[in-house]
C-alpha cells in the first residue's frame, strides 16, 4: 500500500505540474477540462469493476480477481500510451531549495498549506471510512448482497454526476470569485455532504447524495488547491509545489484523517463520526473566511 501511494501521488504530482505547463499561464483556469477526463475513467472502472466482483463471487465471499485484471488491463494501455507522449520541456530553477524556501515564507502559503492539509483530512474521512459505513448498513438491514455493486455505482454517481460537471466549471468559478473564497465554499460544501450522509436510512440512499456533492467538493477543492499550487509556484518549481501540496493534502492530511477517523468510528459509531467531520468542515470553512476577512490585509490576491 506505501508503495502504491508513493507511486500514486508521484505521478499525479509531475502528470499535474506537465498539464499546467502545456497550458501556459493564460490557460491555467482550463485545468478542469483536461482532469474530468481522469474522473470519467475513474467512474467507468469503478461501475465495471463493481459489477465484475458481485457477479464473479460466490454467497458473502466477495472475487476481487476482476478488479486486478482491470488494473492490469488499464496500467499496460497507460505506460504505451506515455511512450507517445510528446512532453513540452519544462524551465529548470536555478536554486529550486532557495525559491521554494522563499515561498514557504510568505504566510499566505503557510495558511494555504494548513487547509490544504485540513481538506485532506476531510477527504480521507470520506475515502476510508464511506464504503465502511455502507457495508455496516447493509448487514444491519440484509442488503449484503449488492454491496459492491452498490459501491461501484457509488463511485460512478460521484465521479460521472457533479464532479464530470464541476471540473470544466471549477476554472469559471476560480475567475468569478477567487481562490480565498472558493476555498472557504468548499469546506462549506463537506460540511453540508458529510452531513447529508449521517442521515441516510438505506445504504442505497447514498447515490443521490454523491451524484450532487462529489463535485462542490473534490472537485471544487482538488482545482483549487493544485491551481494555487501553480499560481504561486517560481519558474521551474511547478513539479515541487505539486508534490508539495499533494504530501499535505494526500500524505499529511489523509494519515491524520483516517487515523482520527478510525478512533472516532470505533468510539462513536458511523453517523456519529459522520457529524464530527461535518462539524469540523463547517469550523474550518468560518476559519478560512475570517482569517482572509480580517487577518489578512486586500492585496489584489483574491
Amino acid at each position: 500500500m506505501s508503495l502504491a501511494m508513493i507511486a500514486f501521488n508521484v505521478a499525479n504530482s509531475v502528470s499535474d505540474a506537465i498539464c499546467f505547463d502545456i497550458l501556459g499561464e493564460d490557460g491555467q483556469n482550463s485545468y478542469g477540462k483536461q482532469r474530468v477526463w481522469g474522473a470519467a475513467g475513474f467512474g467507468l472502472t469503478a461501475l465495471i469493476g463493481g459489477f465484475g466482483m458481485d457477479f464473479y463471487s460466490e454467497h458473502d465471499i466477495k472475487n476481487y480477481t476482476p478488479a486486478f485484471i482491470l488494473v492490469l488491463f488499464f496500467t499496460l494501455i497507460d505506460l504505451l500510451c506515455c511512450t507517445k507522449l510528446r512532453l513540452p520541456k519544462m524551465m529548470s530553477s536555478e536554486n529550486i531549495l532557495k525559491d521554494v524556501t522563499k515561498i514557504l515564507k510568505n504566510r499566505r502559503i503557510i495558511i494555504f498549506l494548513g487547509f490544504t492539509t485540513l481538506a485532506g483530512i476531510l477527504d480521507s474521512f470520506i475515502i476510508y471510512f464511506l464504503f465502511w459505513f455502507l457495508e455496516d448498513m447493509a448487514e444491519e438491514t440484509g442488503q449484503e448482497s449488492s454491496i459492491k455493486l452498490l459501491e461501484g455505482l457509488t463511485v460512478a454517481a460521484e465521479t460521472l454526476g457533479s464532479e464530470i460537471l464541476f471540473f470544466p466549471l471549477s476554472g469559471k468559478i476560480l475567475d468569478m470569485i477567487g481562490y480565498n473564497h472558493s476555498f472557504t465554499i468548499c469546506f462549506l460544501n463537506y460540511a453540508l455532504r458529510l452531513g447529508l450522509i449521517s442521515l441516510i436510512p438505506s445504504p442505497w440512499w447514498i447515490l443521490s447524495i454523491e451524484l450532487f456533492m462529489q463535485g462542490p467538493t473534490y472537485a471544487l477543492t482538488y482545482t483549487v488547491i493544485v491551481a494555487y499550487a501553480n499560481a504561486v509556484s517560481p519558474p521551474g518549481t511547478s513539479a515541487t509545489m505539486q508534490g508539495l501540496v499533494a504530501g499535505m493534502d494526500d500524505g499529511l492530511g489523509y494519515a491524520i484523517g483516517s487515523l482520527l477517523g478510525g478512533f472516532l468510528y470505533k468510539a462513536t459509531g458511523g453517523r456519529r463520526a459522520f457529524q464530527y467531520y461535518s462539524l469540523l468542515s463547517l469550523i474550518c470553512s468560518a476559519a478560512h473566511f475570517l482569517i482572509h476577512r480580517f487577518y489578512f490585509t486586500s492585496d489584489g490576491e483574491n
